[in-house]
């Protein structure tokens, strides 16, 4: 039936599931495998589980001469080169389900973080800087009746948009393809990108990173955005041009609340450290324990059916290129 690797620790239940129905796998209990690792353990590998901050590409698959299926325990595809893997016929997929309401809220959390003055008001208390004038140099405003303009209206987008709607914003969206279905279910509307830009006082980016997209939001894009306007991305940090952005930060013209960035870990030394107008996390979005546990059962549960029924995980993106499973 074939070996199934995960490149990562997962949650428990995958390993409960897999053995339930007496599935091999092995898994590396550490953040990266070295390289013996891989040479040793992928030689047998069938399917390989790898996490979403995990590179895979034509080095690694030659040392997987019997891969068939590559799953994503996550939903970004952004390390994977889905092109090489469809050259050779193997199978990609994703698990994007579970993570995206934790996604979602972590937005949504962004956003009154930096709208409610949540950190700074942290950082005064702490100090011992709270003062006569405290409240009133800590201003805040509420969510309803402001726009918010989601990029990107996928799972996430979808999630986000339910949570702003139940605070009373509006909300709007811009995708590369336009959901009239969905955005019908939502009660959300469709605008073209600029106007998305130059009317939302929140802006939303949940856009899958691509090539196309690296870099949708520039200068000239930052420079549409109405002034106080806020940006979350809890995307891919390349959607959005970082030093651009460091430019309005620094120059007052937006605020931010970000996840990922260009570079991860963040350095440092970036300037996105020294100002007091964004919020920032360490890529934890997509970390909750009910996305976790969810994401590893899905997983699971899908390479149960790829083995021993021979049928593909409807997230599979490669559908085109993608060999029958024939196991």
């Amino acid at each position: 039936m074939g070996l199934v690797v995960f490149t990562f620790k997962p949650n428990r239940i995958a390993f409960d599931v897999l053995s339930s129905e007496g599935v091999e796998f092995e898994y590396f209990d550490g953040q990266t495998p070295p390289r013996e690792w891989f040479e040793e353990h992928l030689r047998s590998a069938v399917v390989v589980v790898i996490p979403p901050w995990q590179s895979f590409g034509k080095e690694l698959m030659d040392l997987a001469p019997n891969l068939k299926l590559l799953f994503v325990h996550g939903s970004g595809l952004d390390r994977v080169d889905v092109a090489e893997a469809s050259r050779r016929g193997v199978c990609v997929a994703n698990a994007p389900d579970a993570i995206a309401q934790a996604v979602a809220e972590h937005a949504l959390a962004l956003v009154l973080a930096v709208m409610k003055n949540v950190v700074r008001g942290d950082r005064v208390v702490r100090s011992g800087g709270w003062g006569p004038d405290t409240q009133r140099n800590l201003i805040t405003t509420t969510l309803r009746g402001k726009r918010v303009g989601i990029v990107g209206l996928g799972r996430v987008g979808s999630e986000a948009a339910k949570l702003f709607r139940a605070l009373g914003a509006e909300v709007v969206y811009w995708s590369r393809s336009r959901k009239t279905e969905v955005e019908h279910s939502l009660d959300v509307k469709y605008v073209d990108f600029e106007e998305l830009l130059k009317t939302s006082d929140v802006i939303l980016v949940t856009i899958a990173l691509t090539p196309e997209t690296k870099g949708l939001i520039s200068h000239r894009e930052l420079s549409l955005i109405k002034p106080g306007a806020i940006i979350v991305n809890v995307s891919r940090g390349p959607v959005i041009d970082e030093e651009a952005l460091i430019k309005a930060l620094s120059e007052g013209r937006v605020r931010a609340g970000l996840d990922v960035y260009t570079i991860e870990p963040l350095p440092r030394d970036s300037e996105l450290t020294k100002l007091e107008n964004v919020v920032l996390t360490p890529h934890i979005a997509g970390f909750a324990y009910e996305a976790l546990r969810g994401t590893s059962e899905f997983v699971a549960k899908e390479v149960v059916r790829f083995l021993k029924e021979g049928k593909l995980p409807y997230t599979v993106v490669n559908k085109e290129g993608c060999i029958k499973p024939g196991l």
